[in-house]
């Protein structure tokens, strides 16, 4: 494994006027992302007509029911794994590792704001609940098989279903963008996507949807890392070398599932070095 490039070494006073050049830049940043947001607050609406049925661990729901009488629902559109047009047992690897950052308290305080929030995957609900229970999650997930949900929210591709279509770009708008190669699966095959709804009364409105990088806006261990000397680990980064091989970017086969990683729940803390230490 090779050593990763490293920042210059600095003196205290050089590194300060450095970090208060950034700031000026982080506040910038701060400040259009503002923007950003209630320029995406101001976006209109879809009247969502379609009749979709999902599948829980209470039967037969509709979009309206997965609202759990809150006025907002988020939809994280869960990927799984196919093999010869059967679901296999479990999701994607990657999905899950988004999934396992969804806790008691994100629940919690999206909930207080009037807001849910829940998975939603092609797969049959009895694949879906085993690996559910398997990962231990509370986050509320449901079946969208037999209906046209995922195709129409453009997170299962299928062109003898719909026209092929994915982050708002045709098959030829990613060949030219150069990152054609997520879609060189046998269809039909899922990607995963964010989507928005309001509720009015009985009515339910489609009001964002975001995919592929756009669904790093709900933040994560990803914006931690960001702010790191090695940050995300990723080939793409800047500046190049900085972690060459130190971490598994994201899609990497080397991924584990939650329940396969580090046990967390009897950690207390760090011990002293050193065999003399008390």
């Amino acid at each position: 494994m090779n050593s990763p490039s490293l920042p210059r070494v600095v003196s205290r006073e050089e590194w300060t006027r450095a970090r208060k050049e950034l700031l000026a830049k982080e506040k910038e940043l701060t400040r259009a992302r503002d923007h950003l947001n209630a320029e995406r607050r101001r976006l209109p609406m879809v009247l969502v007509e379609e009749p979709y049925v999902f599948h829980g661990p209470h039967g037969k729901l509709s979009l309206l029911d997965l609202f759990e009488g809150r006025h907002q629902l988020m939809v994280y559109h869960f990927m799984w794994l196919w093999q010869d047009g059967k679901a296999k047992d479990r999701g994607c690897p990657s999905c899950s590792s988004f999934g396992d950052q969804v806790s008691k308290g994100h629940l919690r305080h999206l909930h207080q704001c009037d807001t849910t929030f829940a998975f939603i995957s092609r797969a049959p609900w009895e694949k879906i609940a085993p690996f559910k229970r398997r990962m231990g999650w509370l986050v509320p997930w449901y079946s969208a098989e037999g209906s046209r949900f995922n195709y129409d929210y453009h997170v299962t591709l299928d062109e003898s279903v719909t026209p092929i279509e994915y982050n708002y770009r045709t098959p030829a708008e990613h060949q030219q963008a150069g990152n054609a190669f997520f879609l060189d699966w046998p269809q039909p095959f899922d990607l995963h996507g964010m989507s928005c709804f309001l509720r009015d009364d009985d009515r339910v409105y489609h009001t964002y949807s975001a995919y592929a990088r756009g669904t790093e806006a709900t933040g994560g261990s990803y914006y931690f890392l960001d702010l790191t000397a090695l940050g995300r680990q990723e080939e793409w980064e800047e500046p190049k070398g900085r972690s060459p091989g130190l971490g598994l970017s994201a899609g990497n086969s080397g991924i584990k599932y939650p329940d396969e990683q580090e046990e967390l729940s009897d950690s207390d803390g760090a011990r002293p070095s050193g065999a003399s230490s008390r």
